[in-house]
C-alpha cells in the first residue's frame, strides 16, 4: 500500500511539471508574438510613414518646378499606406505679412494675408503635408519639419515665393500638379507707393497652421531671431527689423509734444516737437549683454579706472563710471557700454572714426566733451531708463540721441557754443543763459541703428504669390 502511494505521487508530480512547462511555453510564445507583433507593426509602420514623407518631399520639387515656371505639369505618385487617407485641403494654413510702426508697435499696413492650403497625407495619428513649399510632419502633439519651405533669407533680403494650393479634395495614388495662375507680385507694389530698400519699421511674418511650432523652429533656425509661438491660435511670428535710417534736422527734437521748454527763451533754433524715434533700450540691453556673456567680446577693466581707449575695441563699465577719457580712434571705431550711470567729465576723442557710447542708466556733462569736434564722430544712445543732464560751464560737441529720457541742459556760460551738434530727447528744458547752442549739420547724415543688435535686419523684401492646382488627371 505505502509503496502504491508513493509511485502515485511521483506520477501527479511529473504530470504537473508537464503541465507548468506547457503553461510556460505558452505564455512565452503569446508574448513573442504579442510584443513581436507589436514591434513588427511599428517598423511597418516607420517604414510606410517613411515612403509617404519621401514621396511629399518628391512632391515638393516638383510642384516647385511647377509653380516656378520650369514646367507645365508634373505626375507625382503619393506612396504610403493604401489605407491613409489623401487629400488636398485649400483652407489649410495661412501666411500673413504685416508692417508695424518700430517705434509705437502699432500697425501700419499689411502686404498680404494668404491662404496657403495643403496636400495631406493622413494615416491615424501622423499626418505629412505640403504647404507653403515645404513639407511638415506631425504625429500626435508636435511637429517636424521634413524639408524646408519657400522662405529665403540671406543678408538684408527675404524672398517669398509663396505657393497656394488648390484643387480636388480626395486624392488616390497618382496625382498632377498644374500651375492655375502666374505669379502675382504682392512686393514691392508701385502703385502703393512702396518700394524697396525699405526706409523703417517692423516686418511681421506670421503663419497659422496645424504645423506651427515647427514653422517657429524654422523661423529662429533660419532668421536667428526670436520667435514668438503661440499654441492657443497655433501660429508663429518672426519679426524682421528695417535698419533706422533717421533725418536729424534740429540742434534740439523732443518726441513730446510740446516737449521743449527754456528759460528765459525762446527755444534754440532749429528746434522740433513730436517727432517720433524709435526707443534705444533694445539697442543698448544687448551690447549689456553680450558684453556680460561674451567675455572676449569687451575690454573690461573691472575697477573702472580705464582712462585711454584704442580704435577698434568695445569698452564695457559693468556698474557706474565718473570722471575723464581720453579716446583714440585712429584704429577704428569704440564703443562705450556703461551698464549704470556715466557722468563725464572732460572727454577728448581723436582720430577720425566714430565713438558710441551705450549708456545704461542716467548720462550727465560736467565738463569739455569732445570739444575739437566734428560733433558726427561722437554719439551717445541713452536707455529709457535714464535722464540726461547738463551742468555748469560745459562744452559738448557730438549728438545725443535719449528719445524717451527727460533732458535738463543747465549752466552755459563761458567762451563759445556751449552745445554743438544735435540732441533728442523725450523732454526738454533749458535753463540759463547764454546756454548757446549751435545746429551741426554733419549730425544729419549719421547713420543710426536702434534695433538690438542680435535683431535680424530687412532692407529689402519680394514677395509673390502663385497657385498651384492638384487634380488626379
Amino acid at each position: 500500500m505505502g509503496s502504491w502511494g508513493r509511485g502515485n505521487g511521483r506520477a501527479q508530480g511529473d504530470v504537473i511539471s508537464v503541465v507548468l512547462l506547457l503553461v510556460i511555453t505558452i505564455a512565452g510564445a503569446t508574448a513573442i508574438v504579442a510584443f513581436g507583433g507589436d514591434a513588427i507593426t511599428g517598423v511597418q509602420q516607420s517604414a510606410t510613414n517613411g515612403a509617404a514623407e519621401q514621396s511629399m518631399t518628391q512632391f515638393d520639387s516638383k510642384a516647385s518646378l511647377v509653380a516656378h515656371g520650369d514646367s507645365d505639369a508634373q505626375r507625382v505618385q503619393l506612396a504610403g499606406s493604401p489605407d491613409a487617407a489623401r487629400r488636398t485641403d485649400a483652407d489649410a494654413g495661412w501666411m500673413n505679412i504685416s508692417v508695424y510702426n518700430a517705434s509705437t508697435g502699432d500697425f501700419e499696413y499689411e502686404i498680404t494675408n494668404t491662404t496657403l492650403g495643403a496636400v495631406v497625407y493622413r494615416d491615424g495619428d501622423t499626418s505629412v503635408a505640403y504647404q507653403g513649399g515645404g513639407v511638415w510632419r506631425r504625429t500626435g502633439d508636435g511637429s517636424a519639419m521634413v524639408s524646408p519651405p519657400e522662405f529665403h533669407y540671406r543678408g538684408t533680403t527675404l524672398t517669398l515665393p509663396l505657393v497656394r494650393v488648390g484643387g480636388d479634395e480626395r486624392l488616390d495614388g497618382e496625382v498632377v500638379v498644374r500651375r492655375s495662375t502666374d505669379p502675382t507680385p504682392v512686393y514691392p507694389d508701385e502703385a502703393a507707393g512702396r518700394a524697396n530698400p525699405l526706409d523703417e519699421g517692423v516686418v511681421a511674418i506670421t503663419v497659422g497652421s496645424e504645423y506651427y511650432d515647427a514653422w517657429g523652429r524654422f523661423f529662429e533656425q533660419r532668421t536667428s531671431g526670436d520667435v514668438t509661438v503661440h499654441h492657443g491660435n497655433q501660429t508663429a511670428t518672426t519679426e524682421l527689423i528695417v535698419p533706422f535710417d533717421a533725418q536729424f534736422d534740429n540742434v534740439v527734437a523732443s518726441t513730446s509734444a510740446d516737449g521743449i521748454s527754456a528759460n528765459p527763451g525762446p527755444p534754440p533754433e532749429p528746434y522740433r516737437d513730436g517727432v517720433v524715434q524709435p526707443s534705444a533700450a533694445d539697442v543698448i540691453e544687448s551690447h549689456v549683454e553680450e558684453c556680460e556673456t561674451e567675455p572676449d567680446a569687451c575690454v573690461d577693466d573691472g575697477n573702472f579706472s580705464t582712462a585711454d581707449m584704442d580704435g577698434g575695441e568695445t569698452y564695457f563699465f559693468d556698474g557706474d563710471y565718473d570722471g575723464d577719457l581720453s579716446i583714440d580712434t585712429a584704429d577704428g571705431n569704440v564703443s562705450v557700454v556703461v551698464d549704470g550711470d556715466f557722468d563725464a567729465g572732460d572727454v577728448d576723442v581723436t582720430g577720425g572714426n566714430t565713438t558710441t557710447f551705450y549708456v545704461r542708466e542716467d548720462f550727465s556733462v560736467n565738463g569739455d566733451v569732445n570739444p575739437d569736434g566734428p560733433a558726427d564722430q561722437l554719439r551717445v544712445l541713452v536707455h529709457s531708463d535714464g535722464d540726461v543732464s547738463f551742468n555748469g560751464n560745459y562744452k559738448f560737441i557730438g549728438f545725443v540721441y535719449a528719445p524717451e529720457s527727460d533732458v535738463d541742459l543747465n549752466g552755459g556760460g563761458g567762451p563759445g557754443t556751449n552745445f554743438e551738434g544735435g540732441l533728442v530727447g523725450d523732454t526738454i528744458d533749458v535753463n540759463g543763459k547764454p546756454n548757446d547752442f549751435e545746429y551741426d549739420p554733419s549730425v544729419g547724415t549719421i547713420e543710426l541703428d536702434v534695433s538690438a543688435s542680435n535683431a535680424p535686419r530687412i532692407t529689402y523684401l519680394h514677395v509673390s504669390v502663385t497657385e498651384i492646382e492638384i487634380s488626379e488627371d
